[in-house]
């Protein structure tokens, strides 16, 4: 949407996070300066703090930062793209919401449209769009049109329709208003039920992976919001559940239940291997997994590359002492938590310890200090010194928290990631979680077993 130019008593900047202005064509902030900018909002001195910075081009000038994501046209007009707000991040891709949101109203009965990204149940990260539409629209319909028009990143795990999106007092969509969708993924095609005791089976894995409650035969597994965590988790389960080794990319070439029955059918049963509690001991082999990472890690300048680091925004009120005994609930229940990489007669171990020293360490910072407080705060681990996790908690104010998170690759993935951050929430609620049967140094030693080393056999032959 073009905005034009500057005009009367105010100036357009366009910039980067850090203030700095972007070359023409390149997205960045708008923000204004000019005698007609405010002093601030009334009451308000943290958001007035947020919004309203010194200039760094005119001294003694304030600028107010829009939230509008824009960039300058070669005539000098500014075009508008969306609100930066509406940035979203999800499995490593960086959305803007409004494109998916245009790509929607541009199909015919569409009256209104809005995307925003959703957490499920296992903690991931999805999009949800909602539409007010003619009662004739097909949803399906709808995400067959997005499919030719969108990558495969930006489709909306799950469409909903709604008579009339809900509005803000001055008439703005109001997206806090907006229903969470229900267990059903209510994007798909016409629902066709399971047919045979194969697709019974594989209907309810991935009902479990994906944390829903029916899927039909002809849905897409990664229309209904399946990523390369979830089909790892799939062929987990397949080769659990059903004792068939379904190679990963597999899933990505038969995506429906339908064509990976088919698929399965024509596969080869499988022992499974169960693995048990190891025998105490000082200290546990390392997984080839650990090894692995313990020497990338030795690396020139890869102190760092395997840390694995996030910063979660927290609104409301927050219980500081529930968020410390959450936490430490969780490195008692992880063994991994309390572990140490170290060396012992030239050998590689993972030693366990019964108790670590561990507190969340407390910031107090305006909006202003805060990528500071972050850049500070990660840095790298000593592998042989647990716990190889450290928490943060920066107060920016009363109902406003940023907790930082940062654990080494050597004792985590990307799935227990997500399950630590589930568990979290769980304990910080109180609630009580099962007891766990086994733990990764039982995986650990499994891997130097003769059941593992029978299981590798072909594939030594084969390399």
């Amino acid at each position: 949407v073009p905005i034009g130019k500057a005009w009367l008593n105010a100036r357009f900047y366009i910039v980067d996070a850090a203030l700095k202005p972007v070359p023409v064509g390149v997205p960045g902030e708008l923000v204004i300066g000019g005698a007609g900018v405010a002093r601030g909002y009334w009451n308000r001195p943290e958001l007035t703090a947020e919004k309203f910075v010194d200039s760094p081009f005119v001294p003694g000038e304030r600028l107010y930062r829009t939230g509008d994501l824009a960039r300058w046209l070669e005539d000098g007009n500014v075009d508008f793209i969306g609100r930066i707000d509406y940035q979203v991040k999800i499995r490593g891709f960086r959305i803007e919401l409004g494109e998916i949101e245009t790509a929607l109203l541009r199909f015919p009965g569409v009256k209104q449209a809005v995307v925003t990204d959703r957490t499920d149940e296992q903690g991931q990260k999805y999009l949800c769009g909602y539409v007010a539409a003619d009662a004739s629209l097909q949803l399906s319909d709808l995400l067959s049109q997005l499919k030719q028009e969108l990558p495969a990143h930006m489709f909306p795990a799950r469409l909903v329709s709604l008579d009339k999106l809900p509005l803000t007092p001055n008439g703005k969509i109001d997206r806090k208003a907006l229903p969470e969708p229900t267990g059903e993924v209510e994007a798909g095609r016409e629902y066709v039920a399971p047919r045979t005791t194969l697709e019974t089976r594989l209907a309810l894995i991935w009902q479990q992976v994906l944390g829903i409650t029916r899927v039909g035969v002809q849905d897409d597994f990664f229309d209904l919001g399946g990523h390369s965590l979830r089909a790892s988790t799939l062929v987990s389960k397949i080769r659990k559940e059903l004792q068939v080794e379904v190679p990963l990319r597999e899933v990505f070439r038969y995506t429906t239940i339908e064509q990976l029955a088919q698929r399965i059918g024509g596969l080869r049963q499988q022992e499974t291997y169960e693995i048990t509690r190891a025998a105490e001991a000082e200290y546990y082999p390392v997984s080839s997994e650990q090894k692995r990472l313990y020497v990338l890690r030795q690396l020139d300048g890869a102190e760092r590359s395997y840390n694995m680091s996030a910063a979660l925004l927290l609104e409301g009120k927050l219980d500081r002492t529930r968020v410390e005994h959450a936490f430490r609930a969780l490195i008692q229940r992880h063994e991994t938590l309390r572990t140490g990489i170290e060396q012992v007669q030239g050998e590689l171990v993972q030693r366990i310890y019964d108790e670590v020293d561990f507190a969340v360490d407390y910031f107090q910072a305006s909006e202003q200090e805060v990528d500071q407080v972050v850049e500070a705060y990660y840095h790298p681990f000593d592998v042989t010194k647990p716990p190889l996790l450290r928490i943060g908690l920066i107060e920016v104010a009363e109902d406003r928290h940023i907790l930082l998170f940062d654990m080494h690759h050597i004792v985590s993935d990307g799935i227990s990631t997500a399950l630590l951050f589930d568990e979290f929430s769980r304990l910080y609620r109180g609630e009580e979680l099962a007891p766990l049967l086994i733990q990764y140094k039982d995986y650990a030693v499994w891997q130097h077993s003769e059941a593992y080393g029978q299981l590798l056999q072909p594939q030594k032959e084969d390399w």
